[in-house]
């Protein structure tokens, strides 16, 4: 919290600081959670009553990431990223960027005083809290890493294949489509880095990364997004939105290239014979 690239007065440090991390295998799951996109991690319970008096858990589904890196995610990267860039993608850049994406929903502002008025991130930004909070928690991700990184906590070796792995993994998200809040989010990423020059399409397609200029278009963003949050600001969360959670032309071409790559995994579970 403290290291957030916004002035002290808007960070929350009032927030519960327990935050447990569990790092699991999925064995079983049934009814909803089944029936729809297999979830890789979630960061729970969303009440921001109940994150400000006791904070919230994480919970890694280590063997559904490997599952969607092996099967969905590589298959992509390759239709998607020049050489160079492809050669750098990680497990352990994607496992940990997840992560902090799970962490980085237990930061920054949750509960705001609006015109003198006590409220809250999510009542303020109404239909648009889901979409802002979903990209906050994407390019927060990746600038925590890199603190972790700065700190020694994670290996700088996994700086190389951060932001190939970043990347690439947005075109995995993006084809559940703009209109829900992970694709949405992930497309205000994409088409912000894209203009920053901080990612870069080359004549034939593919996308890679610009390393001189990626840093600080991250940190520029979270900083934005993170000050919408904080000022519980609904016009600048439309005008971000707006501009920048489109599919371009060049984004579409990429995303026709994966219409033979698998768009989630289905599980199959060898506990369900033996309930049989």
């Amino acid at each position: 919290e403290q290291h957030l690239p916004i002035p002290d007065r808007h960070k929350n440090f009032s927030r519960g600081t327990s935050s447990p991390f569990k790092v699991v295998n999925e064995i079983f799951a049934a009814g909803d959670t089944k029936a729809d996109v297999q979830t890789l991690a979630f960061n729970l319970p969303n009440d921001e009553r109940v994150r400000e008096a006791k904070g919230s858990k994480k919970v890694m589904l280590k063997n559904v990431m490997h599952a969607k890196f092996d099967k969905i995610y590589m298959p992509i990267v390759e239709k998607i990223l020049t050489p160079d860039d492809l050669n750098r993608v990680s497990f352990d850049a994607y496992f940990n960027h997840i992560l902090m994406h799970e962490v980085s929903h237990g930061l920054g502002p949750g509960s705001i005083t609006v015109n003198g008025k006590k409220t809250t991130v999510n009542r303020e930004l109404k239909d648009l809290y889901s979409i802002i909070e979903e990209c906050k928690a994407d390019v927060l991700g990746i600038y925590n890493v890199l603190f972790m990184i700065e700190k020694e906590i994670i290996p700088a070796s996994l700086e190389s294949s951060l932001f190939a792995t970043y990347l690439g993994g947005m075109f995995r998200s993006i084809r559940f489509g703009i209109d829900e809040a992970h694709g949405g989010g992930v497309a205000i990423q994409l088409n912000y880095l894209l203009d920053q020059d901080a990612f870069r399409i080359s004549a034939g397609g593919k996308f890679s990364v610009n390393e001189r200029k990626i840093k600080k278009a991250v940190r520029d963003l979270a900083s934005r997004v993170l000050m919408i949050e904080a000022k519980g600001d609904y016009e600048a969360a439309a005008e971000l939105i707006d501009q920048f959670k489109v599919l371009r032309p060049e984004v579409q071409a990429a995303l026709n290239r994966l219409e033979n790559v698998p768009v989630d995994i289905r599980h199959v579970y060898p506990i369900e014979s033996e309930i049989k």
